[in-house]
């Protein structure tokens, strides 16, 4: 069997007519209106590519497919020294020249102590809207703290001698 899908261009004073005629036949006790859910999408898979201190590409990847449910958002990790430079751009062919959605740039980023990459956490959204933003970027550093001993052992003490006292309460 042969599965054929029918697409129809409509305008928008057509697809109002048939909003409001849905939303009166849901809101009418004469009808029943089955379920049913409308989703968004992404009509372009959208394409981030980071670059390198020194120009090059560093790498890139498909952060929203063609066809994905907005709004959504996703949270992506790089490990840098230095600043990032990110640019967004359609990944599929569009009907327009410029296919660069935009360039953004996240820093200062300094390198760990140690001189390590510091890991950058950076957070991607397709709003309600269908316009792709940068929301935050923020750094993660692990800091270690010494742990004393003698504050350990006298924790341990004051939560024995605390039971104790507890024990030997008198209750009426």
């Amino acid at each position: 069997k042969q599965w054929y899908q029918r697409r129809v261009a409509i305008t928008a004073g057509d697809s109002t007519a048939r909003g409001c005629a849905l939303q009166c036949a849901i809101l009418s006790p004469a009808f029943k209106v089955r379920d049913f859910a409308i989703n968004d999408v992404v009509q372009s898979g959208i394409k981030l590519v980071w670059y390198n201190p020194d120009g090059s590409v560093g790498g890139d990847m498909e952060v929203f497919n063609k066809g994905h449910v907005f709004p959504f958002s996703k949270m992506l990790t790089f490990y840098r020294k230095e600043n990032l430079i990110l640019e967004a751009s359609y990944s599929n062919p569009i009907p327009h020249t410029q296919t660069v959605i935009g360039r953004f740039e996240v820093g200062p980023i300094k390198p760990a102590e140690d001189g390590s990459s510091t890991k950058v956490k950076v957070k991607v959204k397709v709003d309600i809207h269908s316009l792709f933003t940068v929301e935050s970027a923020h750094t993660v550093t692990k800091i270690q703290v010494p742990v004393e001993e003698e504050k350990k052992e006298e924790k341990k003490d004051g939560k024995k001698a605390e039971k104790k006292e507890g024990e030997n309460m008198e209750t009426e």
